[in-house]
C-alpha cells in the first residue's frame, strides 16, 4: 500500500522537494540576493571561529607558555582588519543592494499569485475551499520563500561553524562532542511535533483573522457607507469582529501552552544538559585532575557552546524545512490547480451568428438546475433582449456565452464552432470579440481615460475616448472636470479625485465597449441606477451606435425590450416565450402581462414608449 498523504508530507524526500521549490524561484529571479549571502554566510562563520575560540585559545595559552606580546598581536590585528573590512562590505549590500534585491523578488512572487488567480474559473470565487487557499498562499508565500532562503543561509553556516569548532574541540578532547548530543536529541523528538501544532494554530488564526479584517474594511470602505450609517448593521458588524477576535484569544490559550511546554522542555536540556556540563567538565580538567590548559577551558566554555549551538540549529533548520513544507504544501496546491476551462487551440473569428443548443448549467454544490435546455439562435448584427424577473437565470446565461462557464449540458456556438474550441484571450482571443458591462462594474482610482480603456494608452486613444465618451452620453459632464478625460476618479488616493453618481459612473462603464474592436456588445442591466425612460433612450443610443454589431442586452424592466429584434423571456431558468415585442403582446402570454404591469413606468411626455 503507497503512502498516506499525511506520510508523504512528512518524508524526507517531500520537504526537500518543497524547499527547493522556492528555493529555485528566488535563484532565478535574484541570484545576487542567494549567492552572496551565501559567500557572505561562509565568510563570517570563518570569521566566528577565529575571532572566538581560536584567537580566545591562542592568546591564553601563548600567555602561559610564555610567547612574547608582540608575536601574537599581530595575528589579531590582522584577522580583526579583514573582519572590519567584510563588515563594511556586508552593510553596504544590506543598506543599497538587498532591499531592491529583496523588491524584486516580491514583486515576482506576487505576479505569480496573481497570474495564477487570472486563470482561474470565475467559480472558483465561489468556494470558500478554493478561496481560503488563495488567501493562505498570498498571505506565506513571500514569508515562507524567505524562510526558506534563511534557513539554507543557517544551514551554510552551520556546516562551516560546526566544522571548525568541533575540531578544535576534539583536539582538545572528543569527549566533550557528548555534550552536544544532548539538546540535539530532544529538538528532533520535540520539534516535529511543535511543527503540526504551529502549523495547525496558524491557519486556523488565518482563517479568524480574515473575518476580523473583513469586518474591519466593512468600516472604512465607501463600498459600505451608506448602510453602515443608515442601518444597524454596523452593530452586527461589532458582534461579529468581537467574535473573531476572542476565537483568536481562544487560539492563543489553546495553542500556546503546547506550544510554551515544547519550547521550556527544549531549552532546558540545552542550558542544563549541554552548556552546564560541559563548563563544569571543562573545570574539572582544568582545576582539578589538570589535564586541561586555562586557555582550552576558556575555548571549551565558547566553543562547547558554539557546537551545541550549531547541533541545535542544525535540528532547528530541518524543524524549519519541514514547517516550510507544510506551508508550501498549500502554496503548491493552489499554484497547481488546474483550471477547469481550458483554452482551446483556434483563434475566434471577428464576427459570427451565436447558438445556444439544449443548453443547460447548475452551478458546483447545488442540486438544481439554473439554466434548463436553452435554445437560442442571434445571427450576426442583431439586436437581443433577455428580460424576465431576477434570479430568472439571464445574468448566468451571459457568463456562459462569455465562457466564464462551461454549461453542464449542452453546446454554445459561434461562427458555426464550439466556443470551447477557441483561445480565450489574446488578439484573437473569444473574449475580445466581445464589449461587456455589468451590472456590479467597477470603476478604478484612475484617470476617466482609463477607466474607459481598460488597458495601456496608445497614440491616437485621446479620441476614441472622447468618442466612446459621447456615444455613452456622459462627455459632456466628463468636460466639466478640471482636467477632462485625465481626471482622477474616486478621492482614494487624490483628494481632488471626481465623484460620479451612480448614473453617471454607468455611463463611464458603458463607454468601455466602444473603444474595442468587438461584434458582440453585452450589457448584462447596466442601467439599473436609470429611471426607465433614461433607460430607454440610453439604450436607443446604444443601438444606434452599434448598428454593425450584435448586441445582447438583459433587463428585469421591459421599457427598452422594444427596441430588440427579438425578445426571449426567461422564467425559472427557461425561455417561455421569444418573438417580437409586437408578437409578444399580441399573444397577450406573460410577456404581455408583465409589460402591462410595469406600463406606467413606459410614458415620457404624455406618450406610451413603442417600438
Amino acid at each position: 500500500m503507497g503512502k498516506s498523504k499525511k506520510d508523504k508530507s512528512q518524508s524526507l524526500g517531500h520537504i526537500i522537494k518543497n524547499n527547493w521549490f522556492l528555493f529555485k524561484i528566488a535563484v532565478k529571479v535574484t541570484p545576487a540576493l542567494i549567492l552572496l549571502p551565501v559567500l557572505r554566510s561562509i565568510i563570517f562563520s570563518i570569521f566566528s571561529f577565529l575571532t572566538g575560540a581560536y584567537m580566545l585559545r591562542y592568546v591564553i595559552n601563548g600567555f602561559q607558555d610564555g610567547k612574547p606580546f608582540s608575536e601574537m598581536i599581530v595575528p589579531v590585528i590582522c584577522v580583526c582588519g579583514a573582519y572590519f573590512l567584510c563588515s563594511l562590505l556586508s552593510s553596504a549590500y544590506d543598506a543599497f543592494l538587498e532591499p531592491v534585491q529583496r523588491l524584486k523578488l516580491s514583486e515576482h512572487l506576487k505576479k505569480m499569485i496573481f497570474a495564477k488567480n487570472e486563470s482561474v474559473e470565475l467559480g472558483c470565487y465561489e468556494d470558500k475551499g478554493f478561496y481560503d487557499k488563495y488567501v493562505k498562499a498570498a498571505n506565506n508565500i513571500e514569508n515562507r520563500l524567505w524562510g526558506v532562503v534563511n534557513t539554507v543561509y543557517n544551514c551554510l553556516w552551520m556546516i562551516m561553524s560546526f566544522s571548525l569548532n568541533a575540531f578544535l574541540i576534539i583536539a582538545i578532547d572528543p569527549w566533550l562532542l557528548i555534550f552536544t548530543v544532548i539538546p540535539v536529541i530532544a529538538k528532533f523528538t520535540l520539534g516535529e511535533k511543535r511543527n503540526k501544532i504551529q502549523h495547525e494554530y496558524d491557519m486556523k488564526r488565518q482563517e479568524e483573522e480574515r473575518q476580523r479584517d473583513y469586518t474591519r474594511r466593512t468600516f472604512y470602505l465607501n463600498d459600505f457607507a451608506k448602510e453602515m450609517r443608515l442601518t444597524n448593521i454596523y452593530k452586527v458588524m461589532f458582534a461579529r469582529f468581537n467574535k473573531s477576535v476572542k476565537n483568536i484569544i481562544a487560539y492563543i490559550k489553546e495553542y500556546g501552552f503546547k506550544l510554551g511546554a515544547i519550547d521550556y522542555i527544549t531549552n532546558e536540556l540545552y542550558e542544563v544538559g549541554a552548556i552546564m556540563g560541559a563548563q563544569l567538565y571543562a573545570i574539572y580538567g582544568t582545576l582539578v585532575s589538570g589535564t586541561i590548559k586555562y586557555g582550552d577551558c576558556l575555548v571549551i566554555i565558547t566553543a562547547i557552546s558554539e557546537v551545541s549551538n550549531t547541533f541545535m540549529y542544525g535540528a532547528q533548520n530541518f524543524m524549519e524545512f519541514h514547517e516550510n513544507s507544510l506551508y508550501i504544501d498549500t502554496i503548491c496546491e493552489y499554484l497547481e490547480y488546474e483550471p477547469k476551462i481550458k483554452d482551446g487551440e483556434f483563434p475566434a473569428p471577428k464576427s459570427g451568428d451565436i447558438k445556444l443548443e439544449n443548453v443547460s448549467f447548475r452551478y458546483a454544490g447545488q442540486d438544481a438546475d439554473v439554466l434548463k435546455n436553452i435554445n437560442i439562435s442571434i445571427k450576426n448584427g442583431e439586436k437581443i433582449a433577455l428580460v424576465g424577473h431576477n434570479g430568472a437565470g439571464k445574468s448566468t446565461l451571459v457568463k456562459l456565452l462569455m465562457r466564464l462557464y462551461d454549461p453542464t449540458e449542452g453546446t454554445i456556438s459561434f461562427a458555426d464552432r464550439d466556443i470551447r474550441d477557441y483561445r480565450l484571450t489574446g488578439e484573437e482571443g473569444y473574449r475580445e470579440r466581445f464589449g461587456t458591462v455589468f451590472q456590479d462594474f467597477r470603476l478604478f482610482s484612475m484617470s476617466v481615460a482609463d477607466n474607459v480603456l481598460l488597458r495601456r494608452r496608445r497614440d491616437g486613444d485621446e479620441a476614441v475616448v472622447e468618442q466612446a465618451l459621447k456615444e455613452s452620453g456622459v462627455y459632456d459632464k466628463v468636460m466639466t472636470f478640471e482636467n477632462g478625460m485625465d481626471s482622477v476618479l474616486t478621492r482614494e488616493f487624490d483628494d481632488k479625485g471626481e465623484i460620479l453618481s451612480g448614473g453617471e459612473g454607468q455611463k463611464v462603464a458603458i463607454s468601455r465597449v466602444f473603444v474595442k474592436e468587438n461584434s458582440v456588445v453585452i450589457l448584462d442591466e447596466p442601467s439599473s441606477a436609470l429611471d426607465p425612460i433614461a433607460e430607454y433612450k440610453m439604450y436607443k443610443n446604444m443601438m444606434k451606435a452599434c448598428e454593425n454589431r450584435s448586441v445582447i442586452f438583459i433587463s428585469h424592466r421591459l421599457s427598452s425590450a422594444v427596441l430588440a429584434d427579438r425578445i426571449y423571456l426567461l422564467e425559472n431558468g427557461e425561455v417561455i416565450e421569444e418573438g417580437t415585442h409586437h408578437e409578444l403582446m399580441q399573444k397577450a402570454g406573460k410577456y404581455a402581462e408583465i409589460f402591462t404591469l410595469q406600463a406606467k413606468y413606459y410614458v415620457a411626455a404624455g406618450e406610451e414608449v413603442r417600438a
